[in-house]
């Protein structure tokens, strides 16, 4: 009871916070007035990066293979250092409002409208997964229905973010960090077992569980291609992280930010992964993604069991918002105001109409999905699959020579490839292909090449249908 009165005062203070925010310009709710430091906007990247894949995700992976789980958000850590180094400063330099402002600017609104529709889809995915992992914690630690602790967690998100926008977003995000790194070093701290815990655990866990960078269950196939292309590429062109980068109040700012939040996240990653690594060793044979809940319930204290709760709730809440925040601003300001004329002044209520309707999609693809990885991957293979190059080659546009009608091709191709690659498992793209085309496919770009074929897809078409409008244009 004293833990379920913890996690009550928890969501009322940030339905308040919310609340209190709620009465802000439409200047404030996209991008935070663009006035925050490089402890505020780092803090709000960590956060942002750790949701449902950190709490639920790396350590449930962690449970299942071992030491490799840390590649889930170490790959995104690495790969925030050239972001931050020819990337952050001049994405803040633009002063536009969302990533496909971007691909406005540089190819016009026709190509923005479906980069916007392509990052709302691919975004729905990702909300969900922080549902999923929000209700299995409430529903695990306090032995509620899954349907009841999801709806729960989404009533608040969608609120929390309805009111507030990205300016409570990014006030809220610094103490949910606190507390989320607070609640991963006590639950360590109960888990490491005294003695020579290295030799207790080397009895405990399966062989290879501590091996790395590779094992037997995860090879280099994951580490050099897969991961890097499908979990690395949205740190270098994502929706989210562009946000916390545009809220800085200046370039060198952003830069920072991004450098001091690929400092926090590479350590953090081999630490959540070592959780599931020792709740293996403690429980096992449970469900991988029940690593951290049978923890928090079977070993922490009442009191600060819900204190901990909170900081993992606080950790997948900062994803959540986020995402919820940015899918939202994009749909509105990308695709539904220019196609349907919408005054500017109508704009930030049509926001969080919006907001409010993709929080419900999310919803729905949580109650449907409810695996965290799987809604992840579903999000970041249909986004890298149809914006991330396009989005790219903006910044190198006069070496590359990229065509506003290249940019369009290469975002529906890529993108409608990468969305049939993920329908019931991919039953459509395989049929397109046939076996035979499967059979060369899966040799030359090898097992996940539904997910790796839609990226290469958008590339050879932007560069083929740039070049041959070129030479039209002469």
């Amino acid at each position: 009871m004293i833990d379920l009165v913890v996690i009550a005062v928890y969501f009322s203070l940030m339905l308040f916070v919310g609340w209190r925010s709620r009465r802000q310009d439409a200047e404030s709710y996209w991008v935070a007035d663009r006035r925050y430091n490089t402890a505020r906007v780092a803090a709000s990247l960590v956060a942002t990066i750790f949701g449902a894949s950190s709490t639920l995700g790396i350590i449930g992976l962690g449970y299942s293979r071992g030491l490799t789980a840390a590649w889930w958000s170490l790959t995104g850590g690495i790969v925030l250092i050239p972001f931050a180094f020819f990337l952050a400063g001049r994405v803040r330099a633009l002063n536009v409002y969302t990533l496909p402002d971007i691909l406005k600017n540089a190819y016009g609104r026709n190509v923005a409208l479906p980069a916007g529709l392509t990052i709302a889809v691919a975004w729905c995915g990702v909300i969900a997964a922080q549902m999923i992992a929000g209700g299995r914690l409430l529903s695990s630690i306090f032995s509620l229905d899954f349907d009841w602790a999801l709806a729960i967690v989404a009533v608040v998100f969608i609120l929390y973010t309805f009111w507030g926008g990205q300016l409570s977003v990014i006030r809220t995000d610094s103490w949910q960090l606190i507390l989320f790194a607070g609640g991963l070093l006590v639950s360590l701290g109960y888990l490491i077992p005294s003695g020579h815990f290295i030799h207790a655990l080397a009895e405990h866990v399966p062989a290879g569980h501590l091996c790395f960078p590779v094992s037997a269950a995860f090879g280099w196939y994951e580490v050099l291609v897969f991961y890097p292309l499908i979990v690395g590429l949205p740190y270098l062109v994502g929706p989210d992280i562009y946000s916390r980068v545009l809220c800085a109040k200046n370039n060198e700012v952003a830069r920072r930010s991004a450098l001091f939040a690929a400092a926090v996240v590479i350590p953090v990653s081999f630490l959540l992964a070592f959780l599931g690594l020792l709740a293996r060793s403690k429980f096992p044979g449970i469900a991988p993604e029940a690593a951290l809940p049978e923890t928090l319930s079977v070993l922490i204290p009442v009191g600060l069991k819900g204190l901990i709760i909170a900081g993992f709730l606080g950790a997948i809440m900062s994803s959540a918002d986020t995402c919820l925040i940015s899918a939202s601003t994009i749909l509105t300001l990308n695709v539904i105001a220019p196609l349907w004329r919408i005054p500017k002044a109508r704009y930030l209520n049509l926001t969080r109409a919006v907001l409010v309707t993709v929080g419900a999609v999310a919803w729905l693809v949580a109650s449907f999905e409810q695996g965290i990885i799987s809604s992840l991957l579903l999000g970041y293979t249909v986004f890298v699959g149809g914006v991330v190059f396009p989005t790219l080659a903006t910044f190198y546009r006069d070496r590359f020579k990229i065509t506003p009608g290249g940019a369009f091709c290469g975002v529906v191709a890529g993108g409608s490839a990468a969305i049939l690659g993920r329908i019931h498992g991919g039953t459509v793209m395989k049929a397109i292909l046939t076996e035979g085309g499967q059979s060369f496919l899966h040799h030359v770009l090898g097992p996940r090449y539904l997910s790796i074929l839609p990226i290469i897809l958008c590339l050879l078409v932007m560069v083929i249908v740039s070049r041959f409008s070129s030479k039209g244009d002469s």
